[in-house]
């Protein structure tokens, strides 16, 4: 079930499965990735969980998960490691310099970020020809800009050939995960919905700054819904107004893009944030229920026709929860959600 990796080499020392006691893996989409295992500290193959060894486990979606061994609770009779994800090392195999990348496609950035470390791009899609600009950072940090910077969601995986590590890759994609039609109902897999509603962050107009320039200038373009101040607002007729800065480096940004952004996140802080609290029963374990599996990243809809009105729901498994002993036992978190009326529902048939 897992495989311990020596440190140096990258091969494969140990088989750990009938003693385990504790294996639970934990990944988000936050890029938040744990592995912790217990195993008793009298075993001969507890020798090999020390310090900066690698740790293999089987993944749902890719083959295989790596990890890192960097903390360890030990007594008597077992000794708990507690695991980081293997990518976190880009943050000390490389240090980026200043530079300017310009006509780069993420193929050409990632390439360029990745050079000279343990990792090589994977699965890409195309996101446009985009200028990048890198101040000093670590690869991992570097990565993570192109990422931002083409809107790209990432993955790490590996791929083992014998008792090797053979590959690691990243995946730079538009989207992790697919819609493979699960939908979860009340009553079969889902045991109750709550739904929470915050004003704090309202507002009906923005003022969106777009990347500092290398002249030291910024864009600036507001951005106003005048039903939403109907709606809103005081009789003074003011608009609830606060300031956005668009999460890009893009010096070459223009007022249309700029628009368009203020205009994205606008929509989404006219109506105030809302929330979805989500209990969802795993069936893909059950014998015969194999086909309601859901993965990391995928894209599930939730319908609740107790909920007055009827609630129809699209979101993404943005977290879960493997003990790898009892795979009944996983656990999902749900976000990225978005509400459909019924008539729009019916609409799409």
């Amino acid at each position: 079930m897992i495989h311990l990796l020596d440190y140096k080499t990258d091969n494969i020392v140990a088989f750990l499965e009938n003693k385990l006691e504790d294996a639970v893996h934990l990944r988000n989409m936050d890029l938040e990735e744990t592995f912790r295992f217990e195993w008793p500290v009298n075993d001969e193959k507890a020798q090999y969980i020390i310090g900066r060894n690698r740790v293999v486990i089987p993944d749902d979606k890719t083959g295989y998960r790596e990890f890192i061994m960097n903390e360890f609770d030990k007594d008597a009779d077992s000794v708990i490691a507690y695991c980081s994800a293997s990518f976190l090392d880009l943050k000390k195999q490389k240090i980026i310099s200043p530079k300017t990348l310009t006509g780069q496609t993420v193929n050409t950035a990632a390439n360029w970020v990745l050079s000279g470390t343990e990792w090589e791009l994977g699965n890409t899609d195309y996101a446009g020809i985009r200028q990048i600009t890198f101040e000093y950072m670590n690869a991992y940090d570097a990565i993570l800009q192109v990422k931002e910077m083409f809107g790209c969601e990432i993955s790490f995986r590996i791929e083992i050939d014998g008792n090797k590590i053979v590959k690691r890759y990243v995946d730079l994609v538009t989207s992790l995960g697919k819609f493979n039609g699960k939908e979860i109902t009340f009553g079969k897999d889902l045991s109750g919905i709550r739904r929470k509603v915050n004003y704090d962050d309202l507002v009906t107009s923005l003022v969106c700054i777009g990347p500092e320039k290398e002249d030291g200038t910024r864009l600036t373009v507001t951005v106003e819904n005048e039903a939403a101040r109907q709606r809103w607002c005081r009789n003074n007729g003011k608009h609830l107004v606060a300031i956005y800065e668009p999460e890009s480096s893009n010096q070459d940004m223009t007022i249309a893009k700029l628009t368009l952004l203020g205009q994205i996140e606008l929509n989404k802080r006219i109506m105030g944030a809302i929330e979805y609290e989500v209990e969802q029963v795993t069936l893909d374990s059950v014998l015969g229920l194999e086909h309601e599996k859901a993965l990391f990243a995928d894209t599930l809809r939730i319908k609740d026709l107790h909920y007055v009105p009827p609630l129809y729901l699209e979101a993404r498994v943005t977290e879960v929860e493997r003990p790898l002993l009892d795979v009944s036992q996983k656990t999902y978190k749900l976000g990225e959600f978005v509400e459909y009326s019924q008539d729009e529902v019916m609409q799409l048939g």
